[in-house]
């Protein structure tokens, strides 16, 4: 029911993303609020599996599942291809799977105060989205049925952080990521939520020992066509009107 109930949102948000609604903000007032609410996710509380593609310009394509597991101040782990990688219980936690199929794990003394952390990141982006002459203009597609925000390059850069567009969506109620992509011209990588609960368990948190077994194999590349919100219905970043 929840699955379901999560793609009926992502088909809204399809519907108010694609074309560019009129009454989409635009701006230095958009960039504000992609700034806010990002950090608001980052101080959330919540557990998302998402599916990842990406997918290659002859239409090949790699998929995996991801899960992010985020307590603030004490845990934040990004679960998937094959590594663990974030906080647990207030100390930096790094696994890789290796070719033998098992996994290494390392554990720091202490991680870095969060909110230092988030508002580091926030800065980053701050940079990317505002000023006389900014990295990519952001659309805020306030109507969408998750807020949705799009971010369409505008200076020429070698490999810009976040592609030539780059699509972010939030749950409106609990922050969460719903909906990620991220086109580049080497390749779109499309990560979307397929669900989202806001208690975090200590099975949760639990580390296994192979994180690759936790995520699961890369599936076969196909040549089928098929990207963290609500969805768009394409892998292609809807062009700004």
């Amino acid at each position: 029911m929840a699955v379901a109930v999560l793609f009926f949102l992502a088909a809204c948000a399809a519907a108010a993303i694609i074309g560019t609604p009129p009454r989409s903000l635009r701006g230095d007032a958009a960039a504000q609020t992609f700034l806010s609410t990002w950090r608001q996710s980052r101080l959330a509380t919540f557990v998302v599996d998402s599916d990842f593609t990406r997918t290659l310009p002859d239409d090949n394509k790699l998929q995996q599942r991801l899960r992010t597991v985020q307590r603030p101040p004490s845990d934040r782990l990004i679960i998937g291809l094959g590594a663990i990688a974030g906080r647990l219980a207030g100390k930096i936690l790094r696994c890789a799977s290796t070719p033998e199929g098992t996994s290494r794990c390392f554990t720091s003394e202490a991680a870095p105060d969060y909110t230092s952390e988030v508002d580091g990141e926030v800065a980053g982006l701050e940079q990317y989205v505002r000023g006389d002459r900014p990295l990519y203009r952001v659309i805020d597609f306030a109507n969408s049925a998750d807020h949705c925000f799009r971010l369409d390059l505008a200076l020429a850069l070698p490999s810009p952080p976040y592609g030539e567009h780059a699509v972010f969506c939030f749950d409106r109620a609990n922050f969460a990521p719903t909906l990620t992509v991220i086109e580049r011209q080497e390749a779109t990588d499309r990560t979307q939520a397929t669900a989202v609960r806001t208690t975090v368990t200590a099975e949760d948190l639990q580390v296994l020992p192979d994180p690759g077994a936790m995520v699961g194999v890369p599936g076969p590349t196909t040549s089928s066509s098929t990207t963290t919100s609500s969805t768009t219905t394409s892998s292609t970043v809807p062009a700004a009107n």
